[in-house]
């Protein structure tokens, strides 16, 4: 273990940064403080590391710790001041005659969360991780996992003022008739049993998700509940030369049927065409999928926090020159990583609306939204897509371009594995990997999918081997890291 603990040593004083999982603290005259740090890297699926002995005003260079024993001591006297208490892993190792102490902090499952200071109490004592800050919880976030931890569901939660009068009469009629169609077990029940048994109706009023599905007018009692959208001439918010701000700016509203299809048609409106030639005749190309805007869309209207700390909180599209973002309140739910999406069978936000989406064939919940807007991406011949799960909202984006003028990072190859696509990638990713990189640094720098770039170029690297692993005796542990072959004996620390 001391081997690896010293790579991962070599790695933070060459990239001189702490990152999302690292964090360093000199210690050369005592204990600091890392309550909120124990916080933070408590509180995500990662974890983190907090290295002693580094001191980061002096460059990331080694200034060793005053007293290991002393240290584990007090800092597992602040892990007793934790709720629920951390149990950090120590390591100590020594390089050029300076002690370097790692404690590893395991990241705790939703369900333990928030992890705080006890004395602090949970709203001013729980942290998360952004980069490589330590960023007290917001209001949003807590709620989100004292939600996730009661089974709270706020989409079947009622309005005192909302009545059966305000849902659409066609809409509810047609609801009916598909649940009862598509779901036997309905079939034989009443009008009124079929809407209280989707969730449709509860305590003889409409809930939030048969409002925002049936709703005539649903902004009635949830007035922001809706789509803006604005189409912007640049790739950032900013008046243009003119003082213009945007080129469009709309509001959608209705039910969820009707924004869907409000901010699709926003977007066929404000996006570019291109002409190719296809079986000799010429086809216009729209800047973006019609099934990816959809799904982007469509995944920001079904999986949104629609709690009372974010129901007042519209979601908001923009169309840059040259990307599409679409941003909404409420996190990826149950604390799962971003690097499932697509890939995994994740538990769901808002499961009676979903079902409601469902029956009126406005949706699909089988968490294939994703996989989509990803090949879409793919074979639009674009960048891929990026999602952004951070303080609580998320965030996709959809570029219309390979990639912009000011960054060389490849795109996913749709050339074959011995293309001379691939192998320039191949030739970035050696490049980049001088220094020793987790795969997951990898994927953010190019821009690629986690489990893409380990199958399609990491794996055959190294078997080729172009990529030598840090810890080769522990293929899937989390601290792995890529160095190119050839590199190791030109690290300049020597350990002892």
């Amino acid at each position: 273990m001391a081997a690896d603990l010293q790579q991962l040593i070599r790695d933070v004083i060459a990239n001189k940064c702490e990152t999302q999982t690292i964090e360093v603290k000199a210690a050369a005259e005592g204990t600091p403080r890392v309550y909120d740090s124990l916080s933070s890297f408590s509180n995500q699926n990662e974890g983190g590391i907090i290295l002693f002995g580094i001191d980061e005003q002096a460059g990331f260079s080694i200034c060793g710790v005053y007293d290991a024993q002393d240290l584990h001591k007090k800092v597992h006297g602040q892990c007793e001041g934790m709720t629920p208490e951390v149990r950090p892993t120590f390591e100590t190792t020594t390089i050029n005659g300076k002690t370097v102490v790692a404690a590893y902090i395991s990241g705790r499952p939703m369900g333990d969360r928030p992890v705080y200071r006890t004395i602090k109490g949970i709203t001013e004592g729980s942290y998360t991780r952004i980069g490589d800050a330590d960023v007290r919880m917001t209001a949003v976030e807590l709620y989100e996992i004292e939600s996730f931890k009661e089974g709270r569901r706020d989409d079947i939660a009622t309005n005192p003022t909302a009545s059966s009068a305000m849902l659409d009469k066609r809409k509810t009629s047609r609801f009916i008739n598909d649940a009862a169609a598509d779901r036997p077990l309905l079939s034989r029940r009443s009008d009124d049993e079929i809407l209280a048994l989707t969730g449709a109706i509860r305590d003889g009023r409409p809930t939030l998700a048969g409002m925002m599905t049936l709703g005539d007018y649903p902004q009635q009692i949830y007035p922001n509940l809706c789509i803006t959208a604005i189409a912007v001439n640049g790739t950032t918010l900013q008046p243009d030369e003119n003082g213009t701000r945007f080129l469009d700016n709309k509001r959608y509203e209705g039910s969820i049927s009707d924004m869907l299809e409000g901010a699709m048609s926003f977007v066929s409106r404000n996006e570019k065409t291109k002409v190719v030639v296809r079986n000799g005749a010429r086809v216009d190309v729209p800047q973006y999928p019609e099934t990816a805007v959809r799904e982007i869309l469509l995944n920001a209207l079904m999986h949104r926090d629609y709690g009372p700390y974010s129901n007042g909180t519209p979601i908001r599209l923009v169309l840059y020159t040259d990307r599409l973002e679409c941003w909404n309140p409420g996190g990826i739910y149950g604390g799962q990583s971003i690097n499932d999406l697509g890939y995994a069978n994740l538990p769901t936000r808002n499961p009676t609306l979903v079902s409601m989406l469902e029956i009126q064939r406005i949706a699909e919940n089988r968490h294939s939204g994703i996989p989509i807007i990803r090949e879409e991406a793919q074979s639009h011949g674009v960048r891929p897509p990026e999602f952004i799960d951070r303080n609580g909202s998320f965030l996709a984006r959809f570029f219309n371009t390979e990639q912009h003028d000011d960054d060389s990072r490849p795109r996913e190859p749709t050339a074959g594995k011995g293309s001379k696509h691939t192998r320039d990638i191949r030739s970035q990713i050696a490049e980049y990997c001088q220094t020793p990189r987790f795969a997951s640094e990898i994927a953010s720098h190019f821009d690629y999918n986690l489990q893409y770039l380990k199958r399609s170029h990491l794996q055959p690297m190294v078997e080729a081997r172009q990529l030598t692993l840090t810890l080769p005796g522990k293929p899937h542990s989390k601290y792995q890291q890529y160095l190119t072959t050839g590199t190791l004996e030109q690290t300049t620390i020597t350990a002892h």
